[in-house]
C-alpha cells in the first residue's frame, strides 16, 4: 500500500503525541436516554468497550487528545484531535479512568502510535468506476508500563455478537491484543 503525502502527515501528526502522560480518561456517548442516563459502552467482552462517539485522553502539559470516527479519509475511519475538542450537545461524558481497562495508563507515558491503515475500493453503480481509498481502521498506543492500547473504527451490529465489523459510527477499544484480533478489531 502506498501513502500519500496526506497519509503520511496524518501518521506524523498522531506521533506527536509520543511522550504524553495520560492522567484521565473520558468516553464522549450520545445520550440515548436523558431522563435515565446509563453507559452503554460496556460490552460482554471484559476491558472491551464499545463507544458511540469519542475518546478523550486528558494529558499533561495540558493537552487534550480527542480519538473519534471520522470521515476525512473515507467514512468512518479514526480521527484525531489535539487541543480542538468537538462542540457536542446530547451527548453525555463518562470518566473511565478507573475501570480496570484504563487505570493501568494513569500517570503512564506514550512511548509509540501506529496508525493501521485498510484500502476499500468502491465501485459507481451507473459508470461501473473503481475508486480505491486508503484510510485509519485503527490506531495503537504503547505506554511506559510496556503494555498497549487498540482503538478501532468498528462496532458490533448487534448486542451479544463475537465480532466487530468496520465502517461503523463507533469506536471500540481493548488493552487485549488477542482479544482485539479475536473480535477483529485489528488483523
Amino acid at each position: 500500500m502506498t501513502l500519500t503525502p496526506t497519509h503520511i502527515d496524518f501518521d506524523n501528526f498522531c506521533r506527536q503525541l509520543i511522550g504524553l502522560s495520560i492522567a484521565k480518561v473520558e468516553y464522549l456517548e450520545i445520550d440515548y436516554e436523558p431522563t435515565n442516563a446509563k453507559p452503554y459502552y460496556p460490552t460482554q467482552f471484559q476491558n472491551l468497550h464499545s463507544v458511540d462517539f469519542s475518546i478523550f485522553l486528558h494529558a499533561d502539559k495540558n493537552k487534550l487528545v480527542e480519538i473519534y470516527w471520522d470521515g476525512y479519509f473515507y467514512q468512518y475511519g479514526i480521527g484525531v484531535k489535539v487541543d480542538d475538542q468537538s462542540n457536542f450537545s446530547d451527548f453525555i461524558l463518562w470518566d473511565v479512568s478507573e475501570s480496570d481497562l484504563w487505570k493501568k495508563f494513569i500517570g503512564t507515558t506514550i512511548i509509540d502510535v501506529k496508525v493501521s491503515w485498510e484500502t476499500v475500493t468502491t465501485i459507481e453503480q451507473k459508470s461501473g468506476k473503481k475508486e480505491s481509498f486508503t484510510y485509519p481502521q485503527y490506531i495503537s498506543f504503547m505506554f511506559s508500563n510496556e503494555k498497549k492500547v487498540f482503538i478501532s473504527a468498528a462496532g458490533f451490529l448487534n448486542e451479544g455478537d463475537n465480532e466487530v465489523f468496520g465502517m461503523l459510527d463507533n469506536l471500540t477499544v481493548t488493552d487485549n491484543e488477542d482479544l482485539a484480533r479475536q473480535v477483529k478489531m485489528i488483523t
